[in-house]
């Protein structure tokens, strides 16, 4: 927004501004050809060697992890990041996989799921020191050591700024262990500029196979009609945020490496530190402040930054990257809002992840039109499975390891 008058002829904005701070203070597609054969793997999170075995099962893969899969479309459906420690291989094979494939006349498409999202964002609580260690280098523990030193002379020039808002400064052991080895590097390979991060933030959230929608978590009633909204708008909010987080850099509210939940601290604590300088009694303000154009935008940055984000895809619960509605709906309340969505998009069915049913099987539902396809692949994390769901035709089979289980084939009534 940009403002054509001087703040000295525009008290109202003051105003209104402590307003809003108070209240937000106190507040808590893409398409793919049709092929012969589709295969899809959900929930992977860094379960290497139980992603490679299964690909050898399903015959797309020889013992060298080589495409040998022709023309078959392979999609994973999300969540190949977190919580296991083969994440940094399982990006690699993805990624050459995808090119492989697309020489042979295949195709790989990887989805993003709600963990590269929380990822993308610099939110690693589910991120553990032992995946981490996999993206530390020689130069690591340097890196690490230097980290911690300007950010706690940041938080120091921080604390003269916002006086008794000032956070306790953290000691080294606290510091490092919100900062393990490996995390600097890992938020670098996923940024804008890295390796996988560039990849990443062109992966869509939704495909379309033939007559199949694919995805994380599922779609809401109230989705977008069309399915290349949704990858838009999540491609728009990742846009979005590297554009904050270089902003509130820029501005010295955070620095480049600090994770999610540091980043919401210093916005949250800068807002209050605002307030309480427009309105140190509390609103509104019986003499309004005069704010340069700088100080405006500063604060428009911050606002927008606080009162956006909850809404957004990347993290709203009904999201495509995060709804388990397909796996919570009852039988007969379900049906109905199914029905409606496959009719809606024009689909047989929609698989996704997200979701792991108790039987820990690929589990069909609401005759055969949803499909949920994470049966925990990570051992040892959950009690589950390597498993892929093949449609053929009118054909869906449940692959696993050890077996095949037909799910249906004909076409459904």
């Amino acid at each position: 927004m940009e403002y054509r008058h001087s703040a000295r002829r525009r008290p109202e904005f003051v105003i209104c501004l402590i307003a809003l701070l108070a209240a937000l203070l106190s507040a808590p597609v893409a398409t793919a050809e049709q092929t012969d054969r589709v295969v899809a793997i959900g929930d992977i999170h860094g379960a290497d060697a139980q992603l490679r075995t299964l690909l050898q099962t399903l015959g797309l893969t020889d013992t060298s992890q080589r495409w040998i899969g022709g023309r078959t479309t392979l999609v994973q459906t999300g969540d190949y990041t977190d919580r296991g420690v083969g994440v940094r291989r399982v990006l690699d094979l993805l990624m050459r996989l995808e090119r492989e494939a697309d020489e042979a006349g295949g195709q790989v498409l990887v989805l993003l799921g709600n963990h590269e999202a929380m990822n993308l964002m610099h939110r690693v609580s589910d991120t553990p020191p032992a995946l981490l260690v996999n993206f530390a280098d020689a130069k690591s523990e340097q890196r690490l050591q230097d980290a911690y030193e300007q950010d706690i002379q940041f938080r120091q020039e921080r604390a003269t700024a916002l006086g008794p808002l000032a956070p306790r400064l953290p000691t080294r052991e606290e510091w490092i262990t919100n900062h393990p080895p490996g995390l600097i590097e890992y938020l670098d390979a996923l940024g804008p500029d890295g390796h996988y991060g560039r990849w990443l933030r062109e992966r869509p959230v939704v495909v379309r196979v033939g007559d199949s929608i694919l995805l994380h978590g599922g779609l809401h009633p109230d989705a977008p009609a069309d399915l290349d909204d949704i990858n838009d708008q999540a491609h728009r909010e990742i846009e979005t945020y590297d554009r904050y987080r270089n902003q509130l850099s820029e501005r010295d509210i955070i620095l480049p490496f600090y994770t999610y939940q540091e980043t919401l601290d210093a916005v949250r604590t800068e807002l209050q530190a605002w307030t309480i300088r427009l309105a140190p009694t509390g609103p509104p303000a019986p003499d309004p402040v005069t704010l340069t154009r700088r100080e405006r935008r500063h604060l428009e940055l911050l606002i927008e930054f606080q009162r956006e984000l909850p809404a957004w895809s990347l993290v709203h619960e009904d999201s495509p990257m995060w709804f388990r509605g397909f796996a919570r709906w009852d039988d007969d309340t379900g049906r109905g809002l199914v029905d409606a969505l496959t009719d809606r998009y024009e689909a047989t069915r929609i698989v996704v992840g997200h979701s792991i049913p108790p039987s820990r099987l690929i589990t069909a539902r609401f005759d055969n039109r949803i499909f949920l396809i994470d049966t925990g692949m990570l051992t040892g994390f959950y009690t589950g499975r390597a498993s892929a769901l093949e449609i053929q035709g009118d054909s869906v089979t449940a692959v696993y390891l050890d077996r095949q289980v037909p799910l249906v084939s004909h076409i459904e009534p």
